[in-house]
């Protein structure tokens, strides 16, 4: 007799903070019963925060409790339509160019899980007390690392930890993705986490709260917790979710946002429908949140246009929660976006045109009361000085201003000397005539100016690296001085003698398999799960 699994569900949290360095949130995440995912965008400050949430807003949809028989190739198509989104939204706003994301998927169909990846965040299973990464980092250390060219502890501090070699978006490339199918069991908890976390939390600290801390919800803040106690240098966003047998009662609850999708929702309309990406704003909790949760509906109600009324007590956006309504952030392809938000009333029915609508009135009605009230404080100091016969302040004052002059001058030309000095204490490696080339300096200009010169031209043919090396060269490979230029310029020396052998240093797991299969029957992720 064949004992069948039972049908699984997961029960989660999300948990997005933008850390303690960065000025906005790439990151997005998304949980519901039948869906998690992890996206951490990459581009600058207008870029990466749209490309993770363009991708959550389509893969989100894939959050239902039925699936069809090809449970992979039905990740992979709605992977690849974010990616058409988002380069169709450089389309539409050519200064995204260059955005992209890492996406890190789970979804679940009965009691089987398909798994899909590419980037740098990562997945974990807990499983029988032992923490298994899931994933494999498709970064050029990790390259390395697979190559036995540096061990694991130099990858901790190698000068391009941070190069991602394979993402979502205008990247150039057809995402190549690893995907699997595995089998869940009941009492499995899932980690799902941009490297926002990995990078400044211990991993013995992080499988400790993973496996002492039994509400998904506290697990996610003290994770979050844990990374920003170690620096909190980059956006972190986690999830944590059980396997639990599935309620047909809850199987299609509505899931939550995190992160960018959440702040930003109008992003997510990108790529997908410019009229109503005009048309759309923000309506949302306070952006500056250590958590920020929203509902996929109350997201699909604003783009639509529909009134959101009140949620359930308690829940973050909720009445209780004192609802406020926000502008679209102010990046630099937000032209609608003019001031600071107007509140809502609390639980009742708004619509993102309205909210705009007094939010324009409310800040024109500031701005005209503020200057009624600089003409009335102004006017007596006015009088004052025209009915006053002792002129003998104003040399004073002109005096004064020269030496503030002098001083604005002085601290400009240190600004200058200083920024000067840091450009050329910085290094790139690029492609001059064919080879491989160290410039001294940065790649930009300043109009005629040039911010860079050529310190060394090797012998390196480009054209005996990888496409990806190659393409890597075009866009300039920064340094952080010249000894990082040297070690940039060994590992390229490297892998041209190792390309010109032959061998084949491409990294990853080509789309379609399972990126850690094991013919071990216990070991996660193996045919027996």
């Amino acid at each position: 007799m064949t004992n069948e699994l039972p049908e699984i569900m997961f029960k989660a949290a999300v948990r997005s903070n933008v850390g303690l360095v960065r000025q906005n949130n790439q990151d997005s995440g998304y949980v519901g019963p039948n869906f998690l995912l992890i996206a951490d965008g990459m581009g600058g400050h207008a870029g990466g925060d749209v490309a993770s949430a363009i991708t959550v807003s389509r893969l989100s949809a894939l959050d239902t409790p039925q699936h069809s028989s090809d449970l992979l190739g039905e990740l992979r198509s709605a992977i690849l339509e974010a990616n058409e989104r988002i380069n169709a939204a450089v389309e539409e706003r050519p200064e995204l160019a260059g955005m992209g994301t890492t996406v890190t998927a789970l979804m679940r169909h009965d009691s089987r899980l398909c798994l899909a990846h590419i980037g740098d965040s990562r997945a974990y299973l807990l499983r029988n007390g032992e923490l298994t990464q899931m994933t494999s980092d498709h970064t050029f250390v990790q390259m390395l690392v697979d190559e036995g060219r540096i061990t694991e502890d130099e990858a901790e501090h190698h000068p391009q930890r941070s190069v991602v070699m394979k993402v979502l978006g205008d990247v150039g490339a057809t995402p190549e993705l690893d995907m699997s199918i595995r089998n869940a069991q009941v009492g499995d908890r899932w980690l799902l986490c941009s490297d926002g976390l990995t990078g400044f939390a211990d991993i013995r600290d992080i499988k400790h709260v993973i496996e002492t801390v039994d509400s998904p919800d506290d697990a996610c803040d003290q994770l979050v917790d844990l990374a920003l106690d170690g620096g909190g240098a980059d956006n972190v966003t986690v999830i944590v979710s059980d396997i639990v047998e599935a309620d047909p009662a809850h199987t299609d609850d509505p899931g939550s946002n995190a992160g960018s999708v959440r702040i930003n929702p109008h992003y997510a309309l990108l790529g997908s429908s410019a009229e109503a990406t005009r048309q759309m704003t923000v309506i949302n909790d306070d952006p500056t949140a250590d958590t920020d949760v929203m509902h996929a509906d109350d997201i699909a109600a604003i783009g639509a246009g529909e009134h959101i009324g009140p949620t359930e007590p308690g829940m973050p956006g909720s009445a209780d929660a004192e609802l406020t309504a926000h502008p679209a952030s102010t990046s630099e392809f937000d032209d609608e976006a003019e001031s600071p938000a107007a509140a809502a009333a609390p639980g009742g029915p708004v619509t993102a045109a309205s909210a705009v609508e007094e939010d324009r009135k409310l800040s024109r009605a500031e701005r005209k009361a503020q200057r009624k009230a600089d003409k009335k404080a102004l006017k007596p100091a006015a009088e004052t000085l025209e009915d006053d016969d002792d002129y003998e302040e104003a040399p004073r004052r002109n005096f004064f201003g020269w030496i503030v002059t002098v001083l604005v001058v002085a601290l400009l030309a240190g600004a200058a000397l200083f920024g000067w000095r840091y450009i050329q204490s910085q290094y790139y490696v690029t492609e001059e005539n064919g080879r491989v080339a160290v410039y001294q300096g940065i790649s930009q200009d300043l109009g005629p100016i040039s911010l860079s010169h050529l310190q060394e031209q090797t012998e390196i043919e480009v054209s005996s690296l990888s496409s990806f090396t190659q393409d890597r060269l075009g866009q300039t490979i920064p340094a952080g001085s010249k000894e990082d230029a040297d070690d940039i310029v060994n590992n390229l020396r490297s892998e041209a003698s190792r390309d010109t052998s032959g061998e084949d240093i491409r990294p990853g797991v080509n789309e379609g398999g399972d990126p850690a299969p094991s013919s071990d029957p216990q070991a996660p992720g193996g045919e027996g799960q």
